[in-house]
């Protein structure tokens, strides 16, 4: 079984599609927002439009499938007129002349009026369709679709999915890794806030749709985390016999990640952090989910006959506290058991971690973790492994400082907190520390200018 995978406007991507060419099917990538939004907001550079038969090409050249995107769920005032729908139809026979093979649409009206105009071109309804009823993939199939792909929302509903399959006739696409809440109330409007971004002037009241609403909902309700229909990569021969394409959500995930996220669902294997592989910044709620602590407790075996009787069951609440890790930047303050919990966890990922990258990473988080635990000696020796690693993020020389600063070793803390200040220069937080550092070695002058900068910057 093949994979599709999202273009994520890196071009060394194209690179990757050589490696995994017989594990690629169809490689897919949205329409220039010159001539339509899209369903997944990223900003698109200048060259982009000059990338897409590039993209095209190569995929020519490997047998993989290139597949565009006409999935925003609203094209604006101007998306059902004449003028706007032939100058998108123009673009998509220039891209067909070059060997465009598919499309993925989410408008019905483009399903038909394409399927009139465009012979011999492959066309797929969009996830953003939302088909989870047999009535409504016969529409969708009467007015030209070839692939259907099935709404998240209904991914462990089996039955369901064949009942579709066989009442239709058609071939059946399944999204596998996107993270998104299961029944969201807010899908609608967040994708019609996406599918027009890229014209908007201004920024949305209290900037509602930046994910906020999707981590009150965890706030609230944890648990929901195991209501995601993602299908994790050991779950898939659940699915092999009706299933005729797997979808893997990467747009957003960097070169790297879609590397992890293929090797895992090629492999139908993943131990470590679930949250690596799965696409949703609403998660960010979250740091930590040891999806082997999951498989353990054949999760999905369970998640397949769930009847959500959970005061009767305890199966997610005890999974969770073992499992799971909150993030220390959202809404709560972790308490110490939840920082052993921590060190743990990222100490089990280290020995599977075969990306320098992610092991750096783990280090800082163990660093983090030792830091809350007043134990400094441990927080600078494992930040200082993280930094061996040519680890380049923020946080890193800012936990550092701390450390020294717990050992009263206030100028190795200055020297790590100025690298701090100079990777991330708008982070008060380092100059109240600084602050604190010069006046433990009496610097007074050095004390009132950092107490300035924490000040205009409160202004700013």
């Amino acid at each position: 079984m093949k994979f599709s995978i999202g273009y994520n406007h890196d071009i060394k991507l194209l690179d990757l599609l050589d490696t995994y060419k017989d594990n690629i099917e169809a490689l897919y990538f949205p329409i220039p927002e010159h001539y339509l939004g899209t369903g997944r907001y990223i900003p698109q550079s200048k060259d982009y439009i000059n990338q897409v038969p590039k993209i095209i090409t190569k995929c020519a050249s490997l047998n993989i499938t290139p597949q565009l995107l006409l999935n925003a769920t609203y094209e604006g005032k101007f998306g059902l007129t004449e003028v706007f729908l032939k100058n998108v139809l123009k673009y998509i026979k220039k891209l067909k002349d070059i060997g465009l093979k598919s499309l993925v649409i989410t408008n019905p009206i483009y399903i038909s009026r394409i399927r009139k105009e465009i012979n011999d071109i492959r066309i797929e309804s969009s996830v953003n369709c939302y088909v989870r009823t047999v009535e409504h993939a016969l529409y969708l199939k009467d007015l030209g679709v070839d692939v259907l792909t099935i709404d998240r929302d209904i991914n462990r509903n089996i039955p369901l999915i064949k009942e579709i399959k066989n009442k239709t006739g058609l071939q059946i696409r399944i999204m596998l890794n996107e993270g998104c809440l299961s029944n969201c109330p807010y899908r609608i409007s967040h994708y019609n806030y996406l599918s027009t971004k890229c014209k908007l002037p201004t920024k949305p009241i209290e900037d509602v749709f930046m994910d906020k609403f999707c981590m009150e909902i965890y706030q609230k309700e944890p648990l929901k985390l195991f209501r995601i229909p993602f299908i994790p990569p050991e779950a898939l021969g659940y699915y092999d016999q009706f299933i005729d394409y797997y979808k893997l959500s990467t747009r957003v995930f960097p070169t790297q990640k879609i590397n992890l996220c293929l090797k895992a669902y090629i492999s139908r294997y993943f131990k470590g952090n679930l949250l690596t592989i799965l696409d949703s910044p609403g998660l960010n709620y979250f740091e930590y989910v040891d999806y082997d602590m999951c498989t353990k407790g054949n999760f999905f075996e369970k998640m397949l006959h769930c009847h959500l009787r959970c005061d009767e069951c305890g199966y997610c609440n005890a999974l969770f506290t073992k499992a799971v890790l909150i993030n220390r930047n959202t809404f709560i303050k972790r308490n110490k058991e939840e920082e052993r919990k921590a060190i743990r966890l990222y100490k089990k990922d280290l020995k599977k971690s075969f990306i320098s990258d992610n092991k750096a990473q783990n280090y800082v988080k163990i660093g983090e973790a030792y830091f809350r635990l007043n134990r400094y000696k441990e927080t600078i020796r494992n930040i200082r492994r993280a930094l061996r690693l040519n680890y380049k993020g923020s946080g890193a020389y800012s936990t550092l400082g701390l450390g020294y600063e717990g050992l009263k070793n206030y100028q190795q803390a200055i020297k790590a907190l100025r690298k701090e200040e100079k990777i991330n220069p708008k982070d008060k937080s380092v100059n109240l520390a600084l602050a604190r550092c010069y006046k433990k070695i009496g610097k007074t002058a050095l004390f009132e200018k950092e107490i300035n900068k924490v000040v205009r910057r409160r202004l700013d």
